[in-house]
């Protein structure tokens, strides 16, 4: 059984399929909230790929979405991104449930965008091989509950992650000059004892509670090295990716209040 075969016989509720051919299949849906509450109603194609996997994107007869636009995670061609590695082959069912569930969010991320010109920070998602930096950036930030604040930085261009991280060896494989203050803010508390306390990051306050210390010192000192050098990788990621997408020099969609874009195809 191929992809395609394999998610139309997985269907959730809130698919219905509307044209059935060899390698695609024409599907309206209409995706449900958390709170059951449809949030719109999309037909979409779905292809069956070489590779064995099943692209998926609006019917060109009936469009919601821009064509094309990097920040809404909407391919030069107009497939969708629903996350990374969704055009690889599937194998099993609960691959096909999982993908639909994709799809779902995806939706629904595209509601919040056309309403409010940013993509949602949960859906945050880096594009190209920039997203595998990123989940490797989250593993290493959830144990110490800054998984949102490395997403704010990533995707906000707020707190400690968006602004001048340590600085890195050209082959970006290590940091350089860990006597340099710790980037997240760390500080020694102002009491009698002088201990060191890994604050959680302020973007509205620059001041501290007592001095900073120096990233040598942090007593998160290799995740916090760790993140900040794949941040290193996931920005170039991201450079290159865009870039290359610049090429074909797409016209910004005007949706976004953020576009890489925006100045190219000024």
């Amino acid at each position: 059984m191929n992809s395609l075969r394999l998610l139309l016989k997985h269907t959730p509720s809130w698919v219905q399929l509307v044209n059935d051919r060899q390698v695609s299949a024409q599907v309206s849906c209409a995706p449900p909230k958390a709170s059951g509450l449809i949030a719109g109603h999309y037909f979409l194609k779905l292809s069956l790929l070489r590779g064995g996997g099943v692209s998926v994107a609006e019917d060109k007869e009936v469009s919601s979405f821009p064509k094309s636009c990097p920040e809404r995670h909407i391919n030069p061609d107009a497939t969708f991104c629903i996350s990374y590695g969704s055009t690889e082959p599937l194998i099993e069912a609960h691959g096909a449930i999982a993908w639909w569930e994709y799809l779902r969010m995806f939706l629904l991320h595209q509601a919040y965008a056309q309403k409010y010109g940013v993509w949602p920070l949960e859906g945050g998602l880096s594009h190209g091989d920039a997203a595998r930096i990123q989940e490797k950036m989250e593993e290493l930030a959830a144990p110490l509950g800054w998984k949102e604040e490395i997403l704010v930085g990533m995707f906000r261009s707020k707190g400690w992650l968006a602004n001048s991280l340590p600085k890195a060896s050209p082959r970006l494989d290590r940091l350089l000059n860990s006597r340099t203050p710790c980037p997240r803010g760390c500080t020694h508390q102002a009491d009698s004892d002088r201990s060191i306390v890994c604050r959680p990051a302020d973007t509205d306050l620059e001041a501290t509670d007592g001095k900073p210390i120096l990233r040598a010192e942090c007593p998160n000192r290799s995740a916090l090295e760790r993140i900040a050098l794949l941040e290193h990788r996931r920005r170039k990621a991201q450079y290159d990716f865009i870039q290359d997408i610049c090429k074909d020099a797409p016209k910004c969609c005007g949706t976004m209040k953020y576009c890489p874009l925006a100045n190219s195809s000024s």
